[in-house]
């Protein structure tokens, strides 16, 4: 009975890892490249630029103001030294967002800053192949300072 149940968490874990990478396969070609080359230009810390890559309702959303201070928080970390390969987490079908039922693909990136090292958690919303960024999160030990 014991062997029965092993066996059986075992093969939940295999199923589960192979779905995970079967799901990556389907955005890792385009997504990756997409964020390797939106990443430097995020971390120039420029709020307009920034927001001409995000959701236009999303972007428009958010205040001014508030958007300004999340930049000038983020510079904190300073110039971009080098990063990761993007790692797929997960795809949201048919997420309810802002403008409706959307495909959402999550990615996280380790980043290294002049000040320290983040990692960045990025939503991005899948237009037919083509993306933006629905939701971006820095996490690091220099913001919490």
């Amino acid at each position: 009975m014991l062997a029965i149940w092993f066996t059986a968490i075992v093969v939940i874990i295999i199923s589960t890892g192979v779905y995970s990478k079967l799901q990556s396969l389907d955005y890792d070609e385009v997504a990756v490249p997409y964020l390797k080359s939106i990443i430097p230009q995020i971390s120039e810390w420029d709020p307009e630029a920034t927001r001409a890559l995000m959701v236009a309702e999303v972007s428009a959303a958010i205040p001014e103001e508030q958007f300004n201070r999340g930049i000038a928080l983020f510079s904190r970390l300073g110039k971009l030294q080098s990063m990761s390969e993007p790692e797929f987490e997960k795809v949201y079908r048919d997420q309810g967002t802002i403008i409706g039922k959307q495909t959402i693909v999550e990615y996280n990136t380790e980043v290294k800053y002049a000040n320290g090292d983040a990692t960045i958690n990025m939503k991005l919303l899948d237009k037919d192949g083509q993306f933006e960024i629905y939701r971006i999160n820095f996490s690091s030990k220099v913001l919490m300072e």
